[in-house]
């Protein structure tokens, strides 16, 4: 796959139009420039979240509250290089797919209702239900919670086959500004 700046950001458009999407064309330009600036060729598991394609990309109204909030939805199918030497989906990988998973959806929910856009995870609480194999195609559900002046919060499920009886959930909270020394 090509690293340049500029293919990372037609890889990051591409992924946007093809998915299910209620955004402004102003906000999914922001969100395809933030793709490619934050997935840079070399990063950390940047070959993983190259791997992803976005099924979802919308905003809704909470019925309870008339709340604005982000739904994003992702897929990726299980690879070698993904796995522990079971053959399973590694713990790590799974909590690096959901902080960026759920990234997105904050950053969706921030650009509509102009919170903050540079969020910082301060906390990740996961609970396995059972692991994905090499092969299994994840989808990985993506919802924000709340969010305040100071932290958002986001769910996510992820189901391997299409069966939550594989896969696991996960609650995020994230800082909106990252910490800076007095």
């Amino acid at each position: 796959m090509s690293s340049s700046p500029n293919s990372r950001l037609a890889q990051a458009r591409e992924k946007l139009a093809q998915a299910e999407c209620n955004l402004s064309p102003e906000h999914k330009e922001i969100i395809a420039y933030a793709g490619a600036a934050l997935n840079r060729a070399g990063q950390f598991a940047d070959a993983v979240i190259m791997q992803t394609e976005m099924r979802e990309c919308n905003t809704f109204e909470r019925a309870e509250d008339g709340a604005a909030h982000a739904r994003v939805v992702f897929e990726v199918a299980a690879t070698q290089d993904m796995c522990n030497a079971h053959g399973m989906v590694h713990g790590g990988c799974s909590a690096y797919l959901v902080d960026h998973c759920t990234s997105v959806a904050l950053v969706v929910r921030g650009l509509v209702t102009g919170g903050a856009l540079d969020l910082v995870s301060q906390s990740l609480t996961t609970l396995y239900h059972a692991g994905a194999k090499v092969g299994d195609r994840l989808k990985i559900v993506c919802t924000t919670a709340s969010a305040g002046s100071r932290a958002g919060t986001a769910r996510a499920e992820a189901a391997s086959r299409g069966f939550y009886q594989q896969g696991f959930d996960c609650r995020r909270c994230t800082m909106q500004q990252p910490w800076k020394r007095p």
